[in-house]
């Protein structure tokens, strides 16, 4: 009892010091990339890595001058920004892009315009971006911590902060979401509050996570996969019920939001369905590599899949949570404008892998479950990797993706084997 005693209180102190060490690096990486976010002035060249993209500056222009805009970073909350300034052509802008400092249409619903019109958007542009990104980062070490608790391992959370941190604050790819003032941890809290709000059957969470992922529609089809999947394998007619009316709410809250402001709502879908038909591909988009219509029907092919599972395997907890984590990765490159920066969506996975590991071990072998432990916290830094090692980051992908998604037939082969044991002994 001593000696494992003593290997835990050596394990937590290493722990300690590990992640003393690595929060003084992302300290000092958050420090002067958010200096350079506020004032423009290219501090970040003092970090430690560089994002995966380099930097994005917002060009000098008259609504520039005005806001305080130039040279700073922050490039695609400009798209939110600008055109709120001016809500009432957010119609036109859904449509050429012209209130953007790139000509980009936005891609954001009209309500998220108007709330940050009568917020952020009240600020210069420089203290507004920095502000949007510290506002979603608490909001998830908060969902974090609280996703820890219910799910009763809060021993881990140490681990798992440091882990979110690493992939946002020291990867190529963590660093070009907050350069790039991205939305994608919103994606991640999104995606924690409905798989808690299934499991724990809270229907709270599941409208949170509504709310959240109605921020980026890039969320949806993940989201779409999660509840078809919890409705396919539900094993009463009364948790078929739940399921289904935690959907039916989910995409409710989605579209009651939306006709907020229907018109500017109609022209914001159109703009979506237009990028998703008719744009080149861009970054790791799937469309490099299959036609449109594959493509864009994978989410019912995934659920299909997540069905089957479910078929052969009645034991939901074995095989969800690395499913889940391989249509998520998978679902990385289904839109058409796909880049790397968007990994930071599955830090909602760190919790999940971490209690699916202490529940699977007595059934899966634990080196099974340890690699899929490991490849995955691998694939939140892979940036960090591929910056050295230069390979393709479809492969890498692609290759994760797969290993995920058969990944649930492993717990299966364990049980038909320990079944056929008992079997034989039970024979003899």
């Amino acid at each position: 009892m001593k000696k494992i005693i003593s290997q835990l209180n050596t394990q937590t102190s290493i722990l300690i010091i590990f992640s003393v060490i690595i929060h003084i690096l992302v300290l000092k990486n958050v420090f002067f990339i958010s200096k350079d976010m506020i004032y423009g002035d290219s501090s970040s060249v003092n970090i430690s890595s560089r994002p995966l993209y380099g930097y994005m500056r917002i060009p000098i222009s008259i609504l520039a001058k005005k806001y305080y805009a130039e040279n700073r970073l922050a490039a695609d909350f400009a798209q939110i920004y600008f055109p709120s300034k001016n809500f009432s052509s957010l119609s036109t802008t859904y449509q050429d892009g012209y209130l953007d400092p790139w000509g980009r249409p936005s891609r954001y619903a009209p309500l998220l315009h108007f709330i940050c019109s009568i917020t952020l958007c009240k600020l210069n542009y420089g203290i507004a971006s920095f502000l949007h990104m510290v506002i979603q980062i608490l909001i998830f070490y908060f969902v974090l911590f609280v996703s820890f608790r219910l799910l009763s391992i809060e021993k881990n959370f140490l681990f798992g902060l440091t882990l979110a941190n690493i992939c946002m604050f020291l990867t190529p790819a963590g660093l070009s979401w907050f350069e790039r003032g991205q939305f994608s941890i919103y994606v991640s809290v999104s995606y924690i509050l409905i798989i808690l709000g299934l499991n724990k059957s809270n229907l709270l969470l599941v409208i949170l996570s509504a709310l959240f992922a109605f921020i980026k529609w890039t969320s949806l089809p993940f989201i779409l996969v999660i509840l078809s999947v919890y409705i396919l394998n539900s094993n009463t007619f009364s948790e078929i019920k739940k399921h289904i009316s935690y959907s039916v709410i989910f995409f409710l809250v989605i579209l009651s939001l939306s006709l907020c402001f229907p018109e500017n709502s109609y022209y914001f879908f159109i703009g979506l369905m237009k990028q998703e038909k008719d744009l080149s591909p861009a970054g790791v988009s799937l469309l490099f590599y299959l036609p449109r219509e594959v493509v864009k029907l994978s989410p019912i092919i995934l659920i299909l899949l997540g069905y089957v599972y479910g078929k052969i395997n009645q034991n939901i907890a074995y095989w969800m949570v690395p499913f889940l984590l391989g249509a998520a990765v998978f679902l990385l490159m289904y839109p058409t404008k796909a880049y790397e920066y968007n990994i930071p969506s599955l830090l909602c996975f760190i919790p999940f892998i971490i209690h699916w590991e202490k529940s699977s071990i007595n059934i899966i072998n634990s080196s099974v479950v340890n690699i899929a432990k490991y490849l995955f916290y691998l694939f939140l830094c892979y940036s960090l990797i591929n910056s050295v090692l230069n390979i393709n980051p479809m492969n890498e992908y692609l290759l994760t993706a797969i290993i995920f998604l058969t990944f649930p037939l492993i717990p299966l082969m364990f049980i038909k084997i320990r079944h056929l044991k008992e079997n034989i002994i039970g024979y003899k």
